[in-house]
């Protein structure tokens, strides 16, 4: 949680190509809560979870991380067999995607900034990354921490000689100090930010320490971390995101609104003013309008974010 005596830190859960989500959290701190980002201690993360805290600290545009995701998620569905398909391997093209994205001086951007949650082959035990010595040395350990075994091929890939897998399969919501971590998952559960059920029915469970409902709406969820939705779905999933973020900012009390509106000049973003949550909202941008109005309204926050990415889909 947002601590100011001691510091804070934020947990992103691996989840697959639900990846979108962390980006409409990541979108609506921005806009809502900058200082949440820019002052944070340490950002951890597992499987997807890490990527995305990987090309936000090295400074990447979320807008690039959405081409990824959709990118990816785009070539999974032509293929009848999905990610299954003997000519795709997705170890590769993330490896590919990092190394030509990745500034060759990222692994000194992200030391003792970013942990990476790993799950050692040999004994199945946790091991957390935070140093890295280059660029190679980060992209290993990121292409580890998503390696699924079977799902993303037969053998695992190597971080300094060691073979790692999938760092949610030990933890998959990485931290060291709990009462200080804002954790965020895309699935109905108790971290800090994630979606939230409306019954309270619905047994609950700690899988690698990742909070889960079993309800069937993570069921369905589960299912397309692996296994991608169409555009539509990927684009709600950002949306959900964000106004789950927004909701937990107001929980808070630590939401400010967001001064720019995406539609003015840049002249006239820098006059707007920052002013709390609820007091004197006028929804006049498309942020506003969709997180107030709860509305999904995914594909149009995915054209707010990047306009190109609604072409030839």
């Amino acid at each position: 949680m947002d601590d100011p005596e001691r510091g804070w830190s934020l947990s992103f859960a691996g989840c697959g190509f639900l990846g979108l989500y962390h980006v409409g959290v990541t979108r609506c701190l921005s806009e809502r809560a900058p200082h949440l980002l820019r002052d944070a201690r340490m950002f951890f993360g597992a499987s997807a979870g890490a990527v995305h805290c990987a090309t936000f600290l090295a400074g990447i545009p979320l807008e690039c991380a959405i081409c990824m995701l959709t990118d990816l998620a785009q070539r999974t569905r032509k293929r009848k067999l999905s990610i299954f398909h003997p000519s795709f391997n997705i170890s590769k093209y993330c490896r590919e995607y990092l190394q030509e994205h990745l500034p060759d001086n990222v692994h000194q951007l992200v030391s003792r900034k970013l942990c990476i949650s790993l799950t050692r082959l040999s004994d199945g035990e946790n091991v957390l990354v935070s140093d890295f010595h280059s660029k190679d040395e980060l992209v290993d350990v990121l292409v580890c921490s998503c390696f699924i075994p079977f799902y993303s091929g037969l053998i695992p890939p190597t971080f300094r000689g060691v073979r790692y897998m999938d760092g949610g399969i030990s933890d998959n919501m990485p931290f060291t100090d709990a009462q200080t971590t804002i954790t965020v998952s895309p699935f109905y559960g108790k971290h800090d930010i994630c979606p939230k059920v409306k019954s309270t029915n619905f047994p609950h469970v700690n899988i690698s320490k990742l909070s889960l409902f079993l309800c069937p709406e993570n069921a369905y969820l589960l299912f397309r971390a692996l296994f991608p939705a169409d555009h539509k779905e990927l684009g709600e999933m950002c949306f959900q995101g964000y106004s789950d973020t927004l909701r937990f900012l107001e929980e808070q009390g630590i939401c400010t609104r967001p001064g720019p509106s995406l539609n003015l000049p840049s002249e006239e973003r820098k006059s707007e003013v920052i002013a709390p949550c609820g007091e004197n909202m006028s929804l006049e941008t498309p942020w506003e309008a969709a997180a107030f109005e709860m509305k999904p309204k995914g594909a149009e926050l995915m054209e707010t974010l990047s306009p190109k990415l609604t072409k030839g889909w």
